[in-house]
C-alpha cells in the first residue's frame, strides 16, 4: 500500500475547507484537498449564493409592484426560465474553475469520497493520504424526516435547480430554508403551503417580527399550518399527497413537496470512530481550539461543528482559527460573541445578539424598544407596509444585548448594531452619530425616539 504524506489534508471544498487549503498551501505547507461533491461546497453551488441571486430577483418584482400609485406602471412578473438561466451564469463552470485554482496554487485535489482509515490517515478511493493535520470542513446535508413515502420528497438543492416551476408547492419546516424558498416560490407565482411541526416559526428570530412576516407572508398567497408535524408522503398520479396534523388527517396535494426542516453535519461516511474522532450533539466536539477533543490531530470548522451557527461568515472565521493554530499551535481561540445574521426573505428579517426570552431567562435588567417603522418614510417611498424593529438596551450599561430589525436593509442596519456591540459603543452614542441621510442607516436614529 502506497501512502502519500502530507502536512494538511482537507475534508471539504466550501467556505471553510477551501480557505484552510489555500492558507495552508501560501504559507508553504504540502496540501491534499479532498472533494467528491463539485468543489466549492453548498454556499457558491447549492445555498447562499444561488439562493440570494433569486431572491434579489424576487424582490426586485416585488417592489416595483409595491409602487403602483407611486409613479411605476404595469405589473412585473417572474419568468422562471429566465431566472434559472440567469441563476446558472453564477454556478455553471464553478467547480471546474474552484479546482483549479487549487491545482495552481500546488494543492494536491483528490474527487473520491474521503474516509478515515486511522488518527492520521484518510482513504480517498484508491489514495491513502497521510497527514500531521486533518481537518473535517465537509458542511453539511439536508436532515432526513423518517415518514412513510419520505422517498418522494425533493431538497433544497432540487429547488434551486428546478427548470420549471409547480404549481403547487409544500415545505415541511418552519426555518430558514423553508420560509426563503416559499417567499421565492409565492413570488413567482407558486401556490405554496409550509407545514411546521410546533407552533413557533424561525426560533432564533424575534418572536414579534416573526409574526409580522409570516402575515406578509400569508398576504401573499403562503398558507402556514403550525403544530402540523408530517405523516406520509403517497403519489397519486402526477401528484403527491402530504398527510399532516397532530393526527395526520390533514390531506394536501402537491405538484412538489420539500424537506426543508433543517441541515445536519455530513459526517455519516465519514468513519470518524476510524479517526478517533468523538461527535457531541451530531456534530464533531470540538475544543475552543477548534481542535477534536480526542484527537489533537484533527481540526473542523463550519457547519460540521454542531454547537456552531450554520452560516457562512461563521465558517469563515473559524477556518482562520484553524489556519493559525495548525501554523502556530493551539492557542487561538474562538470569539463568536457577537454574530449578526438574516432571513433573507422580502422583506428581509435580520437579527444580532439576544432574544427578549433569553435575557429575560437570564434574568438581566433591560429595557424595551420596539415598534412598527412602515409609516417612516424610508419604507413608505417604496411602499413596503411590513417592518419593524426590536432593541434590547441593558440599563445600567446602556448597551445593546440584542437587535431585531424587519424590512427593506435590515440585514445592513444590523451590520451597524452589531459593530456598535463588538466596539461597546452605548445606545446614546450610537443615537447621536452622523450618517448619510436619507438612508436605512440614518433611520437607527428613529428607533431611539
Amino acid at each position: 500500500m502506497k501512502v502519500e504524506k502530507f502536512d494538511v489534508v482537507v475534508l471539504g471544498s466550501g467556505v471553510a475547507g477551501g480557505h484552510i487549503a489555500s492558507r495552508c498551501r501560501k504559507a508553504g505547507l504540502r496540501v491534499a484537498l479532498v472533494e467528491s461533491n463539485g468543489f466549492g461546497g453548498t454556499c457558491p453551488l447549492h445555498g447562499c449564493e444561488p439562493k440570494k441571486v433569486m431572491a434579489d430577483a424576487c424582490e426586485t418584482v416585488e417592489r416595483f409592484n409595491n409602487a403602483q400609485g407611486a409613479g411605476p406602471t404595469g405589473v412585473a412578473q417572474l419568468d422562471w426560465a429566465e431566472l434559472m438561466a440567469f441563476k446558472r451564469t453564477f454556478t455553471d463552470g464553478l467547480p471546474a474553475r474552484i479546482k483549479k485554482h487549487y491545482d495552481d496554487l500546488g494543492i494536491s485535489t483528490f474527487t473520491q469520497p474521503g474516509r478515515f482509515a486511522g488518527p492520521s490517515l484518510v482513504i480517498s478511493g484508491e489514495s491513502h493520504l497521510e497527514a500531521a493535520h486533518i481537518c473535517i470542513a465537509t458542511g453539511s446535508t439536508p436532515r432526513m424526516l423518517n415518514i412513510p413515502g419520505s422517498k418522494y420528497l425533493s431538497t433544497s438543492n432540487d429547488f434551486l435547480a428546478m427548470p420549471t416551476l409547480p404549481e403547487r408547492i409544500v415545505f415541511i419546516g418552519g426555518g430558514f430554508i423553508s420560509f426563503e424558498l416559499a417567499h421565492i416560490a409565492a413570488a413567482a407565482g407558486a401556490e405554496v403551503t409550509v407545514v411546521h411541526r410546533s407552533q413557533r416559526f424561525l426560533k432564533k428570530f424575534d418572536a414579534n417580527l416573526v409574526e409580522r412576516l409570516a402575515g406578509h407572508l400569508e398576504a401573499m398567497g403562503v398558507k402556514l399550518y403550525r403544530d402540523c408535524p408530517p405523516h406520509s408522503v403517497i403519489r397519486e398520479g402526477d401528484w403527491l399527497v402530504l398527510k399532516a396534523g397532530t393526527d395526520g388527517s390533514l390531506s394536501m396535494e402537491a405538484d412538489a413537496i420539500f424537506n426543508a426542516a433543517g441541515r445536519i453535519p455530513a459526517l455519516e461516511n465519514l468513519d470518524l470512530p476510524a479517526g478517533n474522532v468523538s461527535t457531541e450533539h451530531g456534530g464533531v466536539a470540538v475544543n475552543s481550539f477548534l481542535q477534536s477533543i480526542s484527537n489533537p490531530s484533527v481540526f473542523a470548522a463550519g457547519d460540521v461543528i454542531a454547537s456552531s451557527m450554520p452560516l457562512t461568515p461563521v465558517a469563515s472565521v473559524e477556518a482562520e482559527i484553524v489556519v493559525q493554530n495548525i501554523l502556530d499551535g493551539p492557542r487561538h481561540a474562538i470569539n463568536m460573541d457577537v454574530t449578526p445574521y438574516a432571513l433573507f426573505t422580502y422583506p428581509p428579517l435580520a437579527a444580532v445578539g439576544m432574544l427578549e426570552e433569553e435575557a429575560r431567562k437570564q434574568g438581566l435588567r433591560f429595557d424595551v424598544i420596539d415598534g412598527d417603522s412602515a409609516g417612516w418614510s424610508e419604507y413608505k417611498r417604496i411602499g413596503q407596509q411590513c417592518a419593524g424593529f426590536k432593541l434590547l438596551v441593558e440599563k445600567d450599561s446602556r448597551q445593546l444585548l440584542g437587535a431585531h430589525v424587519l424590512g427593506d436593509r435590515a440585514e445592513e442596519t444590523v451590520n451597524l448594531f452589531a459593530l456598535a456591540m463588538r466596539t461597546k459603543v452605548d445606545v446614546d452614542e450610537l443615537r447621536s452619530m452622523l450618517w448619510a441621510y436619507p438612508s436605512f442607516g440614518y433611520a437607527l436614529k428613529y428607533m431611539f425616539r
